[in-house]
């Protein structure tokens, strides 16, 4: 009687555990699996670099003018700022019931002016997501770009065929390169042509900022709420080239006859090689709430895509993916609950001494 008893409870159980396995292994793939919980707050940050400046000098020139154009956005509610040297940091936190996505635009609309007033050598401030220490963690994913390039050259060309094609990724929310310098345009004027003229250097660079464009691209509308989006148009050497900078003795000057133009890099601040190779790194972001592990696998699929349509000769190497990670622990978890079932499998049939009673007869 008690055998009978302890034999059909042990019966019951299998079975129990086994319907929990079958719903799990069913359901587990279907899961939105996450390293980091998912989170949208309503802030935004704006970010600009002046090499070499003092942090009175970020704070004056820089997050001042910043804030007061961030004060014009709909919504704001907080607004707080780091000067330090040779960066400004503005975080901008608004009302919960406000669209960030909107909010974003209105903010780069605002700052507009600061763009064209910004000091001699300060780089263009940038908007970017902000999170909370206490939900920061490692990338998502990265990888890294080894090449014969230059560092600068290697980082433009990520930028100009590598990261275009990663963001069009179903997932992926942006793409970051890091190392080597970004371009830009460097100005050397003729200091003895200047001072015939009588021409101060605050005169051409002032001017210069005011080439700084917007074109309208259209209006936003959502929830009865309307916003105009603008373009920056892109830089053009042979037009900054014959920019009107200047005016003196009834004599208009364009900056080619006050100094030349040409194509530079930023000062690096640091340098990475491996192999012999000059290396640069891609850091990617997924969009909030999609699946980890799906993007993971997405991205490494399309890696070696993206390498045979490049035009120059590159490697790849994934350096961080945390997709890959969670993927072997959901493996590695399927496969201990199969090593369980089987083991209470063996234990039952060890109990009852015949593998027929382990079945229920109709």
């Amino acid at each position: 009687m008690l055998r009978t008893l302890f034999t059909k409870f042990l019966i019951w159980r299998v079975m129990i555990f086994t319907i929990f396995v079958v719903l799990g292994a069913y359901s587990i793939p279907r899961l939105k699996i996450e390293a980091i919980p998912e989170v949208d707050l309503p802030t935004l940050t704006v970010v600009t670099s002046w090499n070499g400046a003092s942090p009175q000098a970020i704070q004056r020139s820089i997050t001042i003018p910043v804030e007061e154009a961030a004060r014009n956005v709909h919504g704001v509610e907080e607004i707080e700022s780091r000067s330090g040297a040779g960066r400004s940091n503005v975080t901008i936190s608004f009302r919960r019931e406000v669209d960030i996505d909107f909010a974003s635009v209105d903010l780069n609309e605002q700052l507009g002016t600061v763009r064209r007033n910004l000091p001699l050598g300060a780089n263009q401030p940038f908007i970017v997501p902000y999170v909370p220490e206490e939900f920061r963690t490692e990338d998502f994913f990265t990888f890294s770009l080894e090449s014969d390039l230059s560092p600068n050259e290697l980082r433009e060309a990520a930028e100009n065929w590598v990261v275009p094609q990663i963001i069009a990724l179903e997932g992926v929310a942006d793409a970051t390169v890091m190392g080597g310098a970004r371009p830009l345009l460097k100005i050397v004027l003729d200091r003895s042509t200047l001072d015939l003229y009588r021409i101060g250097a605050e005169q051409v660079f002032g001017a210069l900022n005011r080439l700084d464009e917007f074109t309208g691209a259209g209006v936003i509308s959502e929830h009865g709420a309307e916003k105009t989006v603008a373009l920056r148009q892109p830089v053009d050497i042979r037009k900054i080239e014959k920019a009107v900078v200047a005016r003196s003795g009834g004599q208009t000057f364009t900056l080619d006859m006050l100094g030349s133009v040409e194509p530079s890099f930023e000062d690096p601040d640091s340098y990475v090689r491996a192999n012999g190779y000059n290396v640069v790194q891609v850091a990617v972001d997924k969009r909030s709430g999609v699946n980890t592990v799906s993007v993971g696998r997405e991205l490494r699929k399309a890696l070696p895509k993206i390498k045979d349509t490049l035009p120059f000769e590159v490697s790849f190497h994934i350096d961080e993916d945390q997709g890959k990670e969670l993927e072997d622990k959901l493996r590695e978890l399927v496969y201990r609950s199969a090593v369980i079932l089987a083991i209470l499998f063996l234990l039952l049939v060890v109990t009852l001494r015949q593998i027929r009673l382990t079945t229920i007869d109709k």
